[in-house]
C-alpha cells in the first residue's frame, strides 16, 4: 500500500497487554465492483481495507505478513475517508500479545490473496479472538464467489473491468478463515465460544466485499 510498517517487539507488545485497551476497526473504502448480472448478486459492492486498532497500536495485514504502526497507517495512503467503529475492550486472556502468537502461523509473508486471503481475513480473525464476534458477512463475500464455480468467472470478469488482473497466490490456495478460528477456540477451550457456530456468529455491518489491496 505504500506505507512502511514495522513489526513490534515482543516487549512493545507485552507493554499492551496491561490493562483494558480500547479495540477499534478501521475500514476504508477502496473501490466499486461491479455487479447485477455478472456476480448474480442484487445490490452493489463497495470493496474495503480493513484494520484493527487496539489502545494506540494498529494490526493489519498484506505483503509483509501482519504487520503494526501507529493507528491507521496502513489506511494514510488511501484517497477516501477512513471509518472507525469502537468495538469493545481487551480482557484477560485475549491479550494483543496473545492474538500475536495465535494468528501469525496462519498470517504469515508472502500469503496474502488478494481474494482467498486478505486483509479482512486477517481482521475477522483478530476480532473473532478480541471479542468472539465476527465482522459482517458481506466483508468475506469475495472468497465466497471465489469458491462458487460460474461466480469466480464474473467475479474476475469484473475485478478486469475496474482494472485489477487478479494473480491467485499459490501459497494462499485453501486457506479458509474457519480454520483460524477453530484455532482460536481450541486455544481458549474456556471461551464459551461454539466451534459448530463460527460460521453463524457475524456482526451486521457495511455491505463490502473482502478485497484489500
Amino acid at each position: 500500500m505504500g506505507v512502511h510498517q514495522s513489526l513490534m517487539t515482543a516487549a512493545q507488545l507485552e507493554e499492551l497487554d496491561n490493562g483494558q485497551l480500547p479495540i477499534k476497526l478501521a475500514s476504508t473504502p477502496l473501490f466499486h465492483i461491479p455487479t447485477g448480472a455478472k456476480l448474480r448478486m442484487a445490490e452493489p459492492a463497495d470493496a474495503y481495507h480493513t484494520s484493527l486498532v487496539i489502545g494506540g497500536t494498529e494490526f493489519s495485514f498484506g505483503g509483509e505478513g501482519i504487520r503494526t504502526s501507529v493507528p491507521l497507517q496502513s489506511h494514510a495512503s488511501m484517497k477516501n475517508r477512513t471509518e472507525v467503529e469502537d468495538l469493545g475492550y481487551t480482557s484477560a486472556g485475549r491479550s494483543p500479545h496473545a492474538m500475536m502468537d495465535v494468528l501469525a502461523p496462519w498470517f504469515q509473508p508472502g500469503t496474502y490473496d488478494l481474494v482467498c486471503k486478505n486483509c479482512n481475513s486477517f481482521s475477522d480473525s483478530a476480532v473473532f479472538f478480541m471479542l468472539g464476534t465476527r465482522l459482517a458477512s458481506k466483508y468475506n463475500r469475495i472468497e465466497k464467489l471465489g469458491r462458487a464455480g460460474e461466480k469466480r468467472v464474473g467475479l474476475m470478469s469484473a475485478l478486469q473491468v475496474i482494472g485489477l488482473n487478479y494473480k491467485a497466490n499459490p501459497h494462499s490456495q485453501g486457506f479458509a478463515v474457519e480454520d483460524v478460528l477453530h484455532r482460536i477456540v481450541a486455544y481458549n477451550p474456556n471461551s464459551g465460544y461454539d466451534p459448530d457456530q463460527i460460521a453463524h456468529k457475524r456482526k451486521k455491518g457495511l455491505s463490502s466485499l473482502a478485497v484489500c489491496c
